[in-house]
């Protein structure tokens, strides 16, 4: 039965065409799916809470080659609460967002979209997990490019299309070598099986999933089609960067963690999440753009749930995934009211719009401060968890990621909400998703005895490294404070009665300022990079692109032609070899 988690969002997406805008708002049809999904979903994992259930289905009756089955178990069921909770968050705020699009193409979409990812997270089967994975990829390409008469939006899709591609690709290369050499698509099967396959197919389709994973999560050096992916609605962007596509890929190294570690690849997977976290918040230090500083931000974080994958801490992955899911949803929506209401994104401009006053500014301030890991909030308890296990040197490097988490989000924070004026109206689609992730976010550190007894092997610490850490991101923070809210970078120093203070103070700028410039600068450095590698997979694309267009021709059914082409290659073959090898 818990194939009825999913069957709501696939009957709003099949009603919503049928009789959307002519009997029922199209949203209304949405939203009441999501709401029943959420509802089956919290009561089956009340239901089979400590148990795993699995449920079978044949597809084709061929053997049991085409089986497809569902699990049950307090991972699935936790991951299908939060998605069909956020989706529904996502849902209401595209009430007020989406009102002037078209209604029935958009939510047909994001039904599409929160009906795959349902499927993903509830699949134990490698081949069902693969037609979610790809439904997840498709369904994402449309919502990024919904405006595709927008060139930029249409460009934008087809990125993440493309790029992805190379993770799918890797992916099913992987699910056919484990599939030849197990003779089962079930993933707990397979699990089982690991001891008696042979150690190179253990490290080539390990590293094949982990491939998929960087791809689909936007990790180093796949990055660089999230920020892209901005073009498209707001919320689109909440639900694609908090519970669903983004996280596919941290969420399939946490379900194949075992064969990863049979793989040796702990130590790639840590490295690459460090690389990966450090040039994010550089670059998110170098943008303006609020959903672009966020996209970098979930970069960031998913870097962290790599570390943490490859730390041998599944559980403080899966944790800190959830907690992202809330404040980083809420940060968009924010976003979203300053494109709609204001029309204006970039955070300088967003400046001298006066919003210190408006009543965005304490959710902001608890979302920034999330992205931070700052107590009390619930990140805070995230960022021991997946810390955990860190060493020395892990350890250090992490706090430097958070002073530079901190001065990012904080920059974000104090350039938009620097002076008081404007006042911004309230409405309930808006209003009460953004109330009610902030105060999940505020007080969400509770549940953490609840989070130990659902997910397995789920640990906290919090010791003198995490005191290190946190004092790392308030300096972060007072940086910010210091260069970006009190502006001293355009601003001469007060002249002070005291000759020493005034000495003191400048000794005490410089350094300051030193700190903080140096890190804009790397960002800046790092942005070239970004762009660079950036047009380097648009180059790619344009390539690829024109050589199947030359080489289509070739394929013309011609036998005369294929004649020709064999020859041809015989004659190269026969010379290549006579030059290189007699």
């Amino acid at each position: 039965m818990l194939y009825l988690i999913i069957l709501p969002m696939i009957v709003s997406m099949l009603l919503v065409p049928l009789i959307g805008e002519r009997l029922i708002k199209s949203f209304k049809i949405a939203l009441t799916g999501a709401l029943v999904s959420l509802f089956l979903s919290t009561y089956y994992l009340f239901k089979y809470f400590g148990n795993q259930v699995t449920e079978s289905y044949n597809w084709f009756g061929v053997s049991n080659f085409f089986n497809l089955s569902i699990s049950g178990d307090n991972l699935t069921l936790l991951m299908a609460v939060m998605v069909s909770f956020i989706s529904l968050m996502v849902l209401i705020f595209s009430v007020f967002y989406m009102k002037k699009e078209p209604q029935e193409r958009y939510y047909v979409e994001m039904s599409l979209f929160i009906a795959s990812m349902l499927g993903l997270v509830l699949s134990s089967s490698l081949l069902l997990f693969y037609i979610f994975w790809e439904l997840v990829g498709v369904s994402s390409y449309l919502l990024i490019g919904f405006w595709y008469k927008k060139e930029s939006a249409s460009a934008a899709g087809k990125k993440a299309l493309i790029m992805t591609r190379i993770g799918d690709m890797s992916f099913l290369a992987a699910i056919v070598l484990l599939f030849t050499s197990t003779g089962t698509f079930s993933i707990p099967s397979i699990l089982q099986e690991l001891p008696a396959l042979p150690n190179i197919t253990i490290l080539l389709s390990g590293a094949l999933i982990l491939i998929a994973a960087l791809s689909k999560s936007a990790q180093f050096p796949f990055y660089t089609w999230l920020p892209d992916a901005m073009e498209g609605p707001t919320p689109v962007s909440a639900l694609l960067h908090s519970a669903t596509m983004v996280a596919a890929g941290a969420y399939l190294l946490v379900v194949m963690y075992p064969l990863l570690f049979a793989a040796g690849l702990n130590t790639v997977i840590v490295s690459i999440g460090f690389i990966t976290a450090v040039l994010s918040a550089l670059l998110a230090l170098n943008h303006r753009h609020t959903k672009r500083i966020l996209a970098y931000s979930t970069i960031e974080s998913l870097a962290f749930m790599f570390i943490a994958i490859g730390t041998i801490n599944t559980g403080g992955a899966v944790f800190y995934l959830m907690v992202h899911a809330v404040f980083k949803s809420m940060l968009f929506f924010i976003s979203g009211i300053f494109a709609v209401l204001i029309g204006v994104q970039d955070v300088y401009k967003l400046k001298l719009k006066r919003l210190s006053s408006t009543w965005l500014k304490l959710p902001a301030l608890i979302g920034f401060a999330s992205i931070s890991g700052l107590p009390p909030f619930m990140s805070f308890f995230a960022h021991t968890a997946i810390s955990a296990n860190f060493t020395t040197i892990e350890g250090l490097v992490f706090t430097v990621i958070s002073f530079l988490t901190a001065l990012f989000s904080f920059r974000a924070f104090f350039l938009i909400f620097n002076r008081k004026g404007v006042k911004l109206d309230r409405k309930v689609s808006t209003a009460m998703p953004i109330y009610i992730l902030s105060i999940i976010s505020t007080i969400g550190g509770a549940t953490l005895f609840f989070f130990s007894k659902v997910l397995a092997g789920f640990m906290y610490k919090i010791d003198i490294f995490t005191v290190i850490t946190t004092a790392a991101a308030f300096l972060g923070v007072y940086v910010a404070f210091e260069v970006f809210y009190k502006d001293k970078l355009s601003t001469a120093s007060a002249s002070f009665k005291d000759v020493a203070n005034k000495l003191m103070r400048v000794a005490y700028d410089k350094i300051l300022f030193s700190i903080g410039m140096s890190f804009v600068s790397a960002g800046d450095a790092v942005g070239k990079f970004d762009n660079a590698l950036s047009k380097f997979y648009d180059r790619s694309a344009d390539s690829a692109l024109f050589l199947s267009s030359k080489s289509r021709r070739i394929e013309n059914g011609n036998v005369e032609t294929y004649i020709i082409a064999i020859l041809i290659g015989i004659i190269a073959s026969l010379v290549v070899a006579s030059v290189f090898v007699w």
